[in-house]
């Protein structure tokens, strides 16, 4: 199967570091390795330090016009003008199947799945109008409700990444017989064998540094964990508005050490010497509908995943055999989490290893291709492989 990949956010840089162009990456490369070919398209297609791991000859990689935003009427043509553009690339190279990531403002794989009568999925990763409202600001937001209008009604299936979400679409209007759950996932030969911690016990963080993230309540549990844990050290790959929170935490420089933003193969190199990895989201708004690439690659590497009680999270971890949950938001249950977890290391390590077994049985990219390809083959008229109750 030929399949035009859509991602038309100009927030994603296809070959860049955050956790939504690791996703398109690894979704895609899955994609190709089950043998379909994959045409991806997005405005932002450039050499940003990562490649693709895929064949040459079953990718090709089309930038694609980026929307104006000035006017209503200048927006609308944009999008019109995209689709326009990816019509010609779909008739040219034989496409065969539409998969667009939704972004805000953007239907331009509707446009092509309808004009040319091809199957399309659609993949939503958030509600990203309710987002811009609460977080941002909604620019044109009447052009905004006509676009996902527009690509919930096209779409022949919906993957939403997390079952608080599907619901969350339901509750919005989508046909519940759309829409499968497929979460984040891993690629279990990309990820480093577990190596011994340079020293002492080693937790880390490894994303934005965003308030969602609950960057405050890490370094918070961080700084208490610490007076108890003589050896405890804490580990951060990435950056963000909140970077300023970690730079307070008054340890000295043998026991905390920030990298930055880094390439993923090198995030996942350093994550594999953790003997946990944090991540504890506050809920910031009335459902936490996160697909956590994070908590999955911390099961992947073996690393004991110490989360908020959130959403999909307690599946995830398998009610607590496959981590340590904690109330969202609660610094001091996270640093009592952490100060038991450094006196019985044994109990980490185990809690690591039953993680990481999980991920590569159950969560792999592969497998989510396999759903995805599933989902584009099926007919129209076929109900969703698994429709939330």
């Amino acid at each position: 199967m030929r399949v035009l990949y859509v991602s038309a956010d100009p927030g994603i840089p296809i070959l860049g570091h955050k956790g939504a162009s690791v996703h398109v990456r690894e979704l895609v490369t899955a994609l190709i390795a089950e043998g379909a070919q994959v045409v991806l398209t997005s405005p932002r297609i450039g050499p940003e330090g990562n490649s693709l791991d895929a064949r040459a000859d079953l990718i090709e990689l089309v930038p694609v016009v980026a929307r104006e935003h000035r006017t209503p009427v200048s927006l609308r043509a944009a999008i019109e003008r995209q689709a326009e553009q990816l019509s010609r690339v779909a008739e040219r190279l034989g496409i065969e199947a539409i998969y667009e990531r939704y972004s805000l403002h953007s239907s331009a794989g509707a446009h092509v799945a309808e004009a040319l009568d091809l199957p399309y999925v659609l993949e939503v990763n958030a509600p990203l109008r309710d987002e811009a409202r609460r977080y941002r600001s909604l620019a044109h937001p009447d052009v905004a409700a006509e676009a996902e209008k527009r690509v919930y009604r096209t779409a022949d299936r919906i993957i939403a990444v997390s079952t608080p979400l599907a619901e969350l679409l339901v509750r919005t209007g989508v046909d519940p017989h759309k829409i499968e759950v497929i979460g984040n996932a891993v690629t279990p030969a990309k990820i480093p064998a577990r190596r011994c911690a340079r020293r002492g016990f080693t937790v880390g963080f490894a994303g934005s540094l965003k308030p969602w993230h609950g960057v405050q309540v890490l370094a918070d549990a961080v700084a208490a964990a610490a007076a108890e844990v003589s050896d405890l050290r804490l580990e951060v790959v990435g950056d963000g508005p909140l970077a300023g929170v970690l730079d307070g935490l008054e340890l000295p420089p043998d026991r905390f050490w920030r990298y930055g933003a880094r390439p993923h193969d090198e995030t996942l190199r350093i994550m594999a010497s953790w003997d946990v990895g944090l991540a504890p989201y506050v809920t910031g708004g009335p459902t936490f509908y996160f697909s956590p690439l994070k908590i999955v690659e911390y099961m992947g590497a073996g690393v004991c995943p110490v989360a908020s009680d959130l959403g999909d999270i307690r599946f995830l971890l398998g009610e607590g055999e496959r981590g340590v949950l904690v109330p969202a938001g609660d610094a001091s249950a996270l640093a009592a989490a952490l100060v038991e977890l450094a006196r019985n290391r044994a109990r980490a390590a185990a809690l690591g290893a039953r993680a990481r077994a999980h991920a590569r049985e159950s969560l792999s990219w592969r497998r989510n291709a396999r759903r995805t390809l599933e989902c584009l083959r099926s007919t129209r008229s076929q109900p969703a492989l698994h429709a939330p109750a």
